[in-house]
């Protein structure tokens, strides 16, 4: 077949959707299909711009024009998926028809997926609707987006619209499907399917020995590791606020790895309160990913209060496959929590409980390194038996190759 996959962002940037769908597209590629993908020309959480025209491990890469404000302002950052989506459409239309068999779109940007439905449309072909997260209801959920507002019923009527007419979908895990069906969707349609672990090896090593931890002045402290995309979704402050009460603590170091739009709210937090025990790194590339979380002693999981359902962390499952301990801030329901309680000795609690936090991590601070290691390395076999790459990638590969 021959496959368009639209998506935001594609090797090389390091965000989690560009990585899934690298690996995905690769894999369609080896399994026989011709695949092109239409990406921005823009780095996620950068300056840096990329060439145009790009053929990776057989995927035929075409990076288009678009505004790049930043995201802090969520006017000009909606400035920016306009122009994307236009963009895409734009150069979508200029395929021929012959050259498509298949469009494949994911919610990454917002209505990047209406862009898809409307050229599979136009070129008479399936449309594959890959439900990362859902827009406008994480917006809602998060503040910054008004229920009531016009931007919202119109976005939410585009939304449900995309989920009805789609001929499949990927959901992520049972709480995304159940509202997938409560916003029109067919159930036979749907194949829920979890991400996969996107590191590229295993750190072998000691734990005084690993290169991002000596560089980084860890020494011996209990390092809690936040690591990823610092999202609008990802309500940093009972974490923060756990670093604070902690900060006499000299056993327990936070670090924070990566980028996005709360990342200055960790600078300002760390300003305002003079924290020493709070440090802020890059986001690392895939080939040495391994080894930053294999610096942490326990890795973060958060999920903010109202987004079940809407969106789906899925840096838990990186973590585990690395033999990380896990420390999640969310609901008490989630996917997460569906995992984490039949594993013990990682951390549960919900949002503004940080006594409970800052107990459980005092706790934890003080087991010894073998004790932690047999928890990452319960985490670890849970997830080879659950989340194993090759496996969910076949899957995802099976699934599109049933209409073909």
């Amino acid at each position: 077949m021959n496959i368009i996959i639209l998506t935001q962002s594609y090797y090389p940037d390091t965000v989690s959707v560009s990585q899934h769908l690298t690996d995905f597209s690769e894999s369609l590629v080896k399994s026989g299909h011709n695949v092109t993908v239409l990406t921005s020309s823009f780095g996620y959480d950068s300056e840096q711009k990329f060439a145009k025209n790009d053929l990776q491990n057989g995927v035929k890469i075409r990076r288009i024009w678009q505004t790049n404000f930043g995201k802090e302002i969520f006017i000009l950052r909606s400035v920016n998926f306009l122009t994307f989506n236009l963009s895409l459409l734009y150069v979508g239309l200029l395929i021929k028809k012959s050259e498509v068999d298949l469009v494949f779109g994911s919610t990454s940007p917002p209505f990047s997926g209406l862009v898809g439905l409307i050229l599979s449309k136009i070129k008479q072909t399936p449309f594959y609707y890959w439900v990362l997260d859902l827009q406008p209801e994480l917006s809602i959920a998060s503040g910054l987006l008004s229920k009531n507002s016009l931007m919202a019923k119109l976005f939410s009527f585009f939304g449900s619209y995309l989920i009805k007419s789609s001929t499949r979908i990927i959901s992520l895990d049972r709480f995304m499907t159940r509202y997938l069906i409560e916003k029109g969707a067919d159930r036979s349609k749907i194949k829920e399917l979890p991400v996969w672990p996107v590191s590229e090896g295993q750190y072998i090593g000691g734990r005084d020995e690993n290169q991002f931890r000596i560089e980084a002045n860890f020494n011996k402290r209990i390092v809690i590791m936040f690591s990823g995309n610092h999202a609008h979704v990802h309500s940093l402050s009972t974490l923060l606020l756990a670093a604070k009460t902690l900060r006499s603590n000299d056993d327990i170091l936070f670090a924070f790895v990566g980028g996005g739009v709360r990342k200055q709210d960790v600078s300002n937090f760390k300003f305002e309160n003079s924290l020493d025990n709070i440090t802020q790194h890059p986001f690392q590339p895939r080939s040495s990913f391994h080894i930053s979380i294999a610096a942490s002693d326990i890795q973060v999981v958060i999920l903010g209060n109202g987004l079940v359902g809407f969106t789906h962390p899925n840096k838990i499952y990186g973590a585990m496959f690395l033999r990380k301990p896990i420390l999640y801030i969310g609901p008490k329901e989630s996917h997460a929590t569906d995992i984490l309680e039949e594993i013990p000795g990682n951390i549960l609690v919900e949002h503004d409980d940080v006594d409970l936090l800052v107990e459980k991590i005092t706790i934890f601070s003080k087991l010894s390194l073998n004790q932690i290691k047999e928890i990452g390395d319960a985490n670890y076999t849970y997830a080879k038996n659950n989340f194993n790459p090759d496996v969910l990638l076949k899957e995802m590969i099976d699934f599109v190759e049933e209409y073909e």
